[in-house]
C-alpha cells in the first residue's frame, strides 16, 4: 500500500517516520555495526558525546535483532549472530577432497578462553569401540553424595554432526556436567566421518558403553547407575545406543540425556527447518554437508540407527530428559521424539529454552546453559535415589 492511499502523503513528518523505520528494519545489521565502530572510534578520540549517542543507538539496534518474526531471541545469541558468524570451507579430512560448509561463531571459542570449571580429577584413557579402541576422558566431580564405587557414570559423545568436535572441544562441557550431576563423566573420542561414514558413529557408541559398564568399579562408579548423554548428532548416538542396549538386553542404562538431539535424518520439512535453517548458526547447507559425509550412500534414511523415532518400539527405553533450542532447526524433531516417549509410556523430562539457538551448551555466557545443567542434575539425582 503506497503512503498516498494511507493518506499520509501530505504529512512530511510521518512520511519521514515510516522511511526512518523502513531503513532501520531492513539494515538492522550493518546499522548495528556501524553504531559499534561509531562507538569505538569517539572513545579512541574522546569524542564522548558521541561515543554516549553509538552506546544508545547500539542498545536500541541489539533490541531490534533481538526481535524475531518467530519470537524473541536471546539478546546476546542475537549480537553473537549479526556481529560474531561468518561462514567458510572447512575440510575435515586432509586426505578427503570433502570440504563442509560451515557458520562459524566467535562466542564459542571466546568462550573456551575462560578460566576451566576444576574437578576433583581427570584422566585420558581408552575404551572400547566397534573397531579396537577409542581415546576418551574420564571426569570425576569435585563433590560427592554416594561413596566411591557407587557413583553414577555418564558416556557423554560430542556433537558436530558426525563430522566434527571432539574431547578437547567439549572439555568445558563435561566438567560442567561431572560437577552438576556429581557423577563420573566418560567423554567418547568416536570416529568421524566422511572418513569413518555410518554406522561407525554407533557402532563406537554401543561398544564405549559396556566398556564402560563392564569397568565401572575401576571408575569408581556402579554398574547398574550408567546413563548415556551427548549433544546434537552425540544425542542422537546416545538415543540410538539406549535402543540398542534395549534391544540386547545389555547394557543396562539408567536414563538418556539428550541436547537438542538429531533424530530423523530423512529430510522431513518440519517448522524449525523452515525457518531457522538459515541465519541461526546451524545452516541447511551446514545439514546437508553433515548428511554428504556421514550417510550419503545410506538407501534408508528411516532406519532407527539414523532417525530413532522410527523404532518401532520405544516403550522399553530409560527415563530420558530431552532439550531442544527454540531457534534450532532441529527443535521441532527432538519435540516430537519426546512426545513419542511419553506416548510409548517412557517417563521424559523435557526442556524447551525459546529464545535459544543449537549448540548453545558450549557456551557458557548463556545463564539458559546452567539453568540445563542444573535441571540435568535433578534429573540424575531422581533416578538414582538421592
Amino acid at each position: 500500500m503506497s503512503l498516498r492511499t494511507q493518506g499520509v502523503i501530505n504529512d512530511p513528518s510521518l512520511v519521514l517516520d515510516q522511511l526512518c523505520n523502513h531503513m532501520i528494519t531492513h539494515n538492522k545489521k550493518p546499522l548495528l555495526i556501524l553504531s559499534l565502530l561509531v562507538t569505538l572510534l569517539s572513545l579512541y578520540f574522546c569524542a564522548y558525546f558521541f561515543a554516549l549517542l553509538g552506546v544508545v543507538a547500539f542498545i536500541y539496534l541489539a533490541r531490534l535483532v533481538a526481535q524475531t518474526p518467530h519470537g524473541h531471541l536471546d539478546m546476546r545469541a542475537a549480537l553473537s549472530l549479526n556481529l560474531l558468524d561468518f561462514g567458510i570451507r572447512l575440510k575435515p579430512e586432509k586426505s578427503m577432497e570433502f570440504r563442509l560448509p560451515l557458520r562459524v561463531n566467535l562466542l564459542y571459542p571466546l568462550s573456551s578462553l575462560l578460566p576451566n570449571e576444576p574437578v576433583a580429577n581427570t584422566s585420558d584413557i581408552s575404551v572400547g569401540g566397534g573397531e579396537g579402541d577409542l581415546p576418551a576422558r574420564v571426569y570425576w566431580p569435585r563433590k560427592t553424595v554416594e561413596p566411591e564405587g557407587d557413583l553414577p557414570v555418564i558416556v557423554y559423545f560430542h556433537g558436530g554432526g558426525f563430522v566434527l568436535g571432539s574431547v578437547d572441544i567439549f572439555d568445558d562441557l563435561c566438567r560442567s556436567l561431572a560437577n552438576a550431576t556429581k557423577a563420573v563423566v566418560v567423554s567418547v573420542e568416536y570416529r568421524l566421518a566422511p572418513m569413518f561414514p555410518y554406522p561407525a558413529a554407533i557402532e563406537d557408541g554401543y561398544a564405549a558403553v559396556k566398556w564402560v559398564a563392564d569397568h565401572a568399579a575401576e571408575l569408581g562408579a556402579a554398574p547398574d547407575k550408567v546413563f548415556v548423554a551427548g549433544d546434537s548428532a552425540g544425542a542422537s548416538i546416545s538415543s540410538v545406543v539406549a535402543i540398542k542396549a534395549m534391544e540386547a538386553g545389555a547394557p543396562r542404562i539408567k536414563g538418556q540425556i539428550l541436547y537438542y538431539p538429531q533424530t530423523d535424518m530423512r529430510g522431513t520439512q518440519y517448522d524449525s527447518i523452515i525457518h531457522f535453517s538459515d541465519g541461526y548458526g546451524l545452516s541447511s547447507e551446514m545439514i546437508a554437508g553433515f548428511h554428504q559425509a556421514y550417510c550419503a550412500q545410506v538407501e534408508d534414511l528411516a532406519h532407527p540407527s539414523l532417525s530413532p523415532m522410527m523404532a518401532q518400539d520405544l516403550s522399553g527405553l530409560p527415563p530420558a530428559l530431552v532439550m531442544t533450542a527454540g531457534f534450532d532447526p532441529l527443535h521441532d524433531a527432538g519435540q516430537l521424539y519426546a512426545k513419542m516417549l511419553q506416548e510409548q509410556q517412557v517417563p521424559v523430562t523435557f526442556l524447551d529454552y525459546k529464545d535459544m539457538i543449537h549448540g548453545f551448551m558450549s557456551i557458557r555466557f548463556f545463564p539458559q546453559r546452567r539453568d540445563v545443567l542444573h535441571e540435568t542434575g535433578k534429573f540424575v539425582d531422581r533416578l538414582v535415589g538421592r
